[in-house]
């Protein structure tokens, strides 16, 4: 009537015995010294103004003034295709330099510190 059993557990069926794992070891906590830092300020170099500005090179740690060079950029570009649709002149915004995005480096390393993009609309 009832099914043969070895061990408590019927023996025609796939029934298996629960498995236990031993609980997770984690190491010791140990007391170690907490290095708190100085943050480092680092402006949003992406956002300068086409003037040279003053900031700290990231390069070489000093405080300067930026070196500013002009170079044609996506703005540029544009405004080259829209000129060229409505007026045939092309080559106009490359010879202006306040179409061209402004390129700040640093006078001592020459380390690029960021860019000012020209934008027709802002």
């Amino acid at each position: 009537m009832y099914p043969q059993t070895q061990n408590g557990y019927p023996q025609n069926q796939n029934v298996y015995p629960p498995v236990t794992y031993p609980p997770p070891q984690y190491p010791p906590m140990q007391n170690q010294p907490v290095v708190i830092q100085n943050p480092q300020v680092v402006q949003n170099m992406t956002c300068m103004s086409p003037y040279p500005v003053q900031t700290t090179c990231h390069n070489c740690k000093k405080t300067l003034t930026t070196t500013v060079t002009s170079q044609a950029g996506s703005g540029t570009w544009t405004m080259c295709f829209i000129l060229c649709l409505f007026t045939g002149c092309c080559c106009i915004p490359f010879c202006m330099d306040s179409c061209k995005d402004k390129i700040h480096t640093c006078p001592n390393c020459q380390a690029q510190l960021g860019a000012f993009e020209y934008k027709i609309c802002g």
